[in-house]
């Protein structure tokens, strides 16, 4: 199931798509997900932990408020292994939640957008691999080098 996008960026602030109107992305919810409590070992994920969020949200949308997700890197993310872990890790937790219409998308942790915004970069992926089921997603960043798509907080 593709939701359809309910929010857009440009030159890095967000918009409601619906009326062209500016969000202010600090009011958002955030909501922290630590790395540690999704993926319990290589490739095995906290199914409860997940469905507990997925109510939580799915709790958001009847209300029609929104959050942003927030991976927490409580793990070693210094091998290209870790980051593909990472990554697989959060995109299986969008695989989890991909119904839940109050989800705007993901803040961006600084240990990955530390290493830029380029090609092949841990940001980059990150990105690309949730865009392929989750194109609706928005993410944010306090790197102030992000490109114009993504959110500065």
């Amino acid at each position: 199931m593709k939701l359809d996008p309910f929010f857009t960026v440009k030159d890095n602030k967000l918009y409601k798509i619906s009326d062209n109107s500016a969000v202010d992305a600090a009011a958002l919810k955030k909501i922290q997900i630590k790395w540690s409590e999704v993926e319990l070992a290589e490739e095995s994920y906290n199914e409860e932990y997940l469905a507990n969020l997925r109510e939580e949200l799915k709790t958001m949308d009847d209300a029609g408020t929104f959050a942003v997700l927030v991976p927490v890197v409580d793990k070693p993310l210094d091998s290209a292994e870790q980051i593909e872990a990472f990554i697989n890790t959060y995109n299986h937790t969008a695989r989890r939640v991909k119904d839940c219409v109050s989800v705007v998308g993901f803040i961006l942790p600084e240990a990955i957008t530390e290493k830029g915004f380029s090609e092949g970069s841990p940001a980059v992926s990150f990105m690309e691999t949730l865009a392929i089921k989750h194109a609706q997603y928005v993410y944010f960043s306090k790197n102030p080098n992000a490109p114009d798509n993504i959110v500065i907080i």
